[in-house]
């Protein structure tokens, strides 16, 4: 009768002889310690220890800190140059060779993308809209030419700030507030603004606000113009169009200033509000 093996002795050591029963395809047979030691030579096995950081990258445990940047497999997107400065295409469709292929399988709405053009030249944004072919990016104008990497950010890299102005009729003389810039002092690493939306509590629509990053020139072709309130009630927040950010004027660096103004003196203008976003890589 066979011994059950809850009533053998515990071995408390390996000999290279000591042998194992292994399956192979419901086949029974037998192998050593020395050939299963020999077989698994080539396999790295991860043990954390104390101390250690280790992530999982989506294959494996890997070792060291997660990468803030997570690279897309160029296989999964169009790498020649884009037809619009704000979108990229994807192949969609299945995964193939283990490839995803969808881009809303590597990007949600609000995700900070990163996107390279040259050998030190990158271009950021966040996510606006993303479907299984098509990722749409606010920010800094893609320049029209072949992308050299695509890579998706972690959250903590969005920064939200608000300014809000007190003054009333700020647009209707230069001596007030807007005309002459309200400023907000940036403070910590660089960031680059990808959007900016406004709101103010005046009927007049005919307002234009712009930015400036540290007394440079305005950050948007066209700015923003503002959509009437009342004068009780702010409008509706207008976001800054697509397409609109000029990348060599959206970075902000350490103690460095945002300075928001009206260009032309155009209607009136109470309590403006301007929300911000930033990505800091």
């Amino acid at each position: 009768m066979p011994t059950k093996l809850s009533d053998m002795v515990a071995a408390t050591t390996l000999n290279d002889d000591d042998v194992f029963e292994v399956e192979q395809a419901g086949v029974s047979r037998k192998i050593t310690y020395a050939q299963l030691r020999s077989l698994l030579s080539f396999i790295t096995i991860l043990v954390p220890r104390e101390g250690d950081v280790v992530y999982y990258d989506g294959t494996e445990n890997v070792s060291g800190a997660v990468p803030r940047w997570r690279v897309i497999d160029k296989f999964a997107y169009t790498e020649s140059k884009p037809t619009t400065s704000s979108i990229i295409t994807f192949s969609g469709g299945a995964t193939t060779d283990g490839i995803r292929l969808k881009a809303n399988e590597y990007f949600s709405v609000g995700d900070p993308v990163r996107v390279q053009t040259g050998v030190s030249t990158f271009s950021y944004g966040i996510c606006s809209a993303v479907t299984d072919t098509l990722l749409t990016i606010a920010g800094a104008i893609l320049p029209l030419t072949t992308i050299f990497s695509l890579a998706s950010g972690s959250p903590d890299m969005v920064q939200n700030i608000q300014m809000k102005f007190n003054g009333t009729t700020y647009n209707g003389s230069t001596t007030l507030v807007l005309t002459k810039g309200c400023q907000y002092r940036w403070r910590g690493k660089t960031g680059y603004l990808v959007s900016y939306s406004c709101s103010h509590m005046n009927t007049s629509a005919a307002i234009r606000v712009q930015l400036q990053m540290n007394g440079g020139s305005n950050v948007a072709n066209s700015g923003v113009f503002l959509a009437a309130g009342t004068a009780t009630t702010h409008g509706a927040f207008v976001d800054l169009a697509n397409g609109q950010l000029i990348a060599a004027n959206v970075a902000i660096s350490d103690n460095q200033t945002i300075t928001a103004k009206t260009p032309v003196i155009t209607g009136l203008g109470d309590f403006l509000i301007i929300n911000m976003t930033f990505v800091v890589p």
